[in-house]
């Protein structure tokens, strides 16, 4: 399948069989997200896999009681890691791509000019910033994994309403981890007809918005 054929064909899925998702498929649909481009390599994204039945239950409580996220037979709860942005770590990820030659730097311009800007260096503008820097990040790893998962003739259902701290808790997360979204994984119970999009000509300009 292309990615052409995968974008047309994805759906948001929120009725899902019961039955299991095999290890490889997972695994695959992981790896696509660990493969999504990142600001500066930072990659500041964690995913743990939830199958445990009374764990995706409490994961549905802390959405609010839906249905979908506690009839999941896959849960991936994504987490974010803001400290990705600290001075530290960021410097770190720059150094990769510097000594791989994608980015041709010397350690002057690395701190002086990337990491001395508030432009390219988010850590400047505090935690807040951090946070939704890697919350930006987060989404297009998640987009890179619903579209693996039609590859893997799999369907999912991106959850956003849920209460963070609270899915913090049921997983008992380190304190520098937050809780983003979760993605439902599993076979789909339904086929839904696309769902509507604007026109083209509303949403797309040429050298200036009209």
């Amino acid at each position: 399948m292309d990615v052409t054929e995968a974008i047309l064909k994805r759906r948001t899925i929120r009725r899902m069989k019961p039955d299991p998702v095999e290890k490889e498929k997972i695994e695959k649909v992981l790896e696509a997200g660990r493969r999504a481009p990142s600001w500066g390599n930072t990659q500041p994204w964690r995913f743990i896999v939830v199958q445990d039945k009374a764990k995706i239950e409490a994961l549905a409580g802390a959405a609010g009681g839906q249905p979908q996220v506690a009839d999941a037979p896959v849960v991936i709860v994504c987490c974010g890691v803001p400290d990705s942005f600290s001075r530290k770590m960021h410097r770190e990820a720059l150094k990769q791509l510097m000594d791989l030659g994608v980015m041709d730097w010397s350690d002057e311009v690395l701190d002086n000019v990337i990491l001395g800007s508030e432009q390219f260096a988010p850590y400047h503008l505090g935690e807040q910033v951090m946070k939704i820097k890697a919350g930006e990040q987060i989404m297009i790893a998640a987009a890179y994994m619903t579209l693996e998962a039609v590859n893997q003739g799999l369907s999912t259902c991106w959850v956003g309403a849920i209460a963070p701290n609270e899915a913090h808790k049921v997983m008992n997360l380190p304190e520098d981890l937050f809780v983003h979204d979760f993605i439902l994984l599993g076979y789909a119970d339904e086929d839904p007809n696309p769902r509507p999009r604007k026109d083209f000509d509303k949403i797309m300009f040429w050298e200036e918005h009209q």
